[in-house]
């Protein structure tokens, strides 16, 4: 029964993608080709692969020590370009090819969690306010929301002051860009938190997240992030 509905499932979406493409054309978020969110081509390139990254920053800056990342795919090639079609050009349709990968990343990471405190929150990392006004919406709120999971309706982490575009810097220049500039909310007082965010690059992004987290009172235990394209110690599940 269940083989029956493995195979069965993939035939329903296929016909339901056909049929909605009639109605309204699409291409491939992934490849560009015609008529389709995703094409089965590029749907299998975003299988899951999970993956621990340990994140750590110059001891005198974090002296907390590694901090382990959860992620699911490598940022290059399919999953590159349909995560920069959700961010750069509103392909919503495509979020649910990217929840599968979302999901395992944060069930890994708060899998990390001792449960002392409680289930772990989850933290997204907060998005410059342009940004989310360009794009109307947080690519990862919704990630989160498309894997089944629930983030708090008032955020965990914010914003202070406004940072520059991060792409094009590097590392020192991305640290210095966002050090002090998160806050952590009341609630993450002596809770487990696992943040969570779509790409991991240097990590400056996650380092101050567990700063504000930490200055908050709560316990960073783990990180989940949908890709990673930093080369870094890798191990496996």
């Amino acid at each position: 029964m269940n083989r029956t509905l493995r195979l069965v499932s993939p035939l329903v979406a296929s016909v339901l993608g056909d049929a909605a493409a009639v109605l309204a054309p699409v291409s491939c978020a992934g490849c560009g080709r015609a008529d389709r969110a995703l094409c089965d081509a590029c749907r299998v390139q975003l299988a899951v692969r999970p993956r621990t990254v340990w994140l750590s920053a110059d001891e005198a800056l974090e002296p907390r020590g590694a901090l382990a990342v959860a992620v699911s795919l490598s940022y290059e090639g399919v999953a590159a370009r349909v995560l920069g079609a959700v961010k750069e050009h509103g392909r919503t349709d495509a979020l649910p090819a990217l929840a599968p990968a979302m999901r395992s990343a944060l069930l890994r990471a708060e899998a990390l969690c001792d449960g002392r405190r409680g289930p772990p929150l989850l933290a997204p990392v907060p998005s410059a306010r342009r940004a989310v006004n360009r794009r109307g919406f947080r690519p990862v709120d919704v990630l989160i929301r498309r894997s089944g999971r629930t983030a708090r309706r008032r955020p965990l982490l914010g914003l202070v002051r406004e940072t520059d575009d991060q792409a094009g810097l590097d590392v020192a220049a991305r640290q210095a860009n966002l050090r002090g500039a998160m806050r952590a909310s009341g609630a993450v007082d002596r809770r487990d938190v696992v943040l969570v965010d779509d790409v991991l690059t240097t990590g400056a992004t996650l380092i101050e997240a567990r700063r504000a987290v930490i200055e908050g009172g709560g316990r960073v235990v783990a990180a989940a992030c949908l890709a990673y394209t930093a080369k870094r110690k890798v191990t496996g599940r």
